[in-house]
């Protein structure tokens, strides 16, 4: 079976300041891309890491990070306008014999190893397969600035990635989609849209996506504490 890992990291990155896109800003001295593509370096069953890069550091982000890892076969393409578009031409980008294609995020440095595997488990058997977290905090819809309902929130939930599928399953309907000029918030909406189904996996909320300031910080600390919990083993 061949799998691959896409990694999203083609995005101007322009949420938090600074001259530095977030996606190559440091936690624990890596870029938040680094962290974010280690654990899928060190799987053995994933054969090949495909990643999307911003176009105006293409060149010089592709050989740093080609220097980097250099034990695993990479593949690099530019980043498009939208999330979408830097996965379509990833998606594109892959061996035609790939059986299973993991979509990750560039700035989601917490994904475990564990959790990895639990998904291509998953998306084996199933299909697709995607990590979620029950949602915590009572949620509402408003409208013009006043609450209007109370959501219920027992069947609700927090999704993360890697997002795990099918490759051809995928590729046709990112194809279609394209044709259709739809766009969706993440892939799996994709695969929803075309009435597919697919596996969820219970998770933690510690694989959280690097969006702002806080974020890196949160991410910061539960690094720390991993780090401390692993010496003392």
């Amino acid at each position: 079976m061949k799998i691959v890992a896409i990694i999203t990291a083609g995005g101007s990155g322009k949420r938090l300041p600074g001259k530095v896109k977030k996606q190559f800003l440091l936690l624990d001295n890596l870029p938040l891309l680094y962290r974010s593509v280690l654990p899928f370096y060190e799987l053995d069953k994933i054969d090949k890491i495909l990643i999307s890069l911003p176009k105006d550091e293409f060149e010089e982000e592709k050989n740093k990070i080609a220097k980097f890892f250099h034990k695993k076969k990479f593949g690099f393409v530019v980043g498009g306008k939208e999330r979408q578009d830097s996965i379509y031409n990833a998606l594109d980008a892959c061996d035609k014999d790939t059986d299973l294609v993991l979509i990750h995020d560039g700035v989601r440095p917490l994904i475990k190893k564990k959790t990895i595997q639990n998904l291509i488990d998953l998306a084996q058997k199933y299909g697709a397969a995607i990590p979620v977290a029950p949602v915590k905090n009572t949620i509402k819809k408003i409208r013009d600035g006043f609450i209007e309902e109370t959501i219920p929130r027992e069947n609700l939930v927090n999704v993360f990635t890697p997002q795990v599928f099918n490759y051809r399953i995928i590729m046709k309907l990112y194809q279609k989609a394209k044709a259709e000029n739809l766009y969706f918030t993440d892939d799996a909406g994709i695969y929803e849209h075309y009435h597919h189904k697919i596996k969820c996996l219970i998770t933690d909320s510690e694989n959280i996506k690097i969006t702002d300031k806080f974020d890196l910080q949160i991410a910061e600390q539960i690094f720390n504490q991993r780090k401390k919990e692993m010496n003392n083993e």
